[in-house]
């Protein structure tokens, strides 16, 4: 079960405090489900709640409300000023990312892994490895899976590995057993 008194203590848990919270003051939420009333979009509409309590502004973005490729690998962003010249939606998706403190990844897991529109978003992150506008930003990944955590490991890994890569600070992440929609609310 995900409610409100669980985010709290998962706050707690991970040191989700002073000398992070100052930093926090823009949240952004990049929802990688699609669709806007299930689980994952809970998920975030919790810490949302949390967060607004606590001062903080918050922005939510649904993934499949953009237009984007898969990264070509022209590798334009290894050059020059090392961003994305792939002109689609992703543009807007980085002035987003640019100006978040925290940014929070909701994915439903699909076949054990990350949305079908979660993985090419995050391969057009790449600009960032050698730009670092992420580093020192910091970042929470919220899951809901039929199995609980047991369909999580391999996403987690992902987001860990990749928040490495890129010098995110991983906060940590919530992985809910649910299936059907409102199985969060349960």
């Amino acid at each position: 079960m995900v409610n409100s008194f669980s985010f709290a203590k998962f706050i707690k848990q991970v040191k989700f405090r002073k000398q992070i919270a100052c930093m926090m003051k823009n949240i952004l939420i990049i929802n990688g489900s699609p669709r806007k009333k299930g689980n994952t979009a809970l998920m975030g509409d919790y810490l949302i709640k949390y967060a607004k309590k606590k001062g903080f502004s918050t922005e939510k973005i649904y993934l499949y409300d953009y237009n984007f490729e898969a990264c070509i690998d022209c590798r334009a962003c290894k050059k020059g000023k090392l961003l994305c010249t792939v002109k689609d939606d992703m543009q807007q998706l980085y002035a987003k990312i640019d100006k978040a403190n925290v940014l929070v990844f909701p994915t439903p897991i699909y076949w054990l892994a990350a949305t079908g529109k979660m993985k090419p978003f995050f391969d057009r992150l790449r600009p960032y490895f050698g730009n670092k506008k992420l580093m020192g930003k910091s970042a929470i990944v919220l899951m809901a899976a039929n199995e609980g955590e047991n369909d999580s490991d391999l996403t987690k890994e992902m987001f860990r590995r990749s928040f490495n890569f890129l010098q995110i600070n991983n906060i940590g992440s919530i992985t809910a057993k649910a299936y059907d929609v409102s199985d969060v609310d349960k």
